[in-house]
């Protein structure tokens, strides 16, 4: 069978796929840059910072990846403490003021509680079986800058 060229169309499609590809660049020109971290296999921290560059708010979040043999969305408890005490250290963050804060609940399978420090109010979001599915670490005495809204 012989060899067909490209059709006009073609070239016309093909050019618009490549002219619209996600780039680094186009990305950033339209949404702001965070920066994320791989604290463990599978869990990424993302923080934020304040105007000094100090670290202002971090949220940790199980990644789903295709290797991964299950497709659980959660952080195991007894990981989310040494993160904790990894990320924000006793020193930094303080001693505890409460065990937890009048916002935690249980309510239909989901949990949330709220851990106040010193330094650091800590918010856990999961489930009644056990998983955890974000942690935010919130420093009480660094405000976050700004960041750019997307275009």
């Amino acid at each position: 069978m012989p060899h067909k060229p490209f059709s006009m169309l073609s070239v016309i499609v093909l050019s618009a796929l490549f002219l619209n590809a996600q780039t680094s660049n186009n990305l950033s020109a339209k949404y702001p840059t965070v920066s994320a971290y791989k604290v463990r296999p599978g869990i990424l921290m993302t923080a934020n910072y304040a105007e000094d560059g100090q670290v202002c708010e971090m949220l940790l979040q199980r990644r789903y990846t295709p290797d991964q043999t299950d497709a659980n969305s959660t952080i195991p408890s007894k990981l989310v403490d040494q993160l904790i005490d990894e990320l924000a250290p006793t020193v930094e963050r303080g001693p505890a003021k409460s065990r937890w804060l009048g916002d935690s609940f249980v309510a239909g399978g989901v949990t949330h509680v709220g851990r106040d420090f010193e330094n650091v109010l800590v918010a856990i979001d999961g489930t009644v079986s056990g998983g955890v599915n974000t942690v935010v670490i919130r420093w009480k005495n660094r405000t976050c800058a700004a960041t750019a809204q997307p275009h």
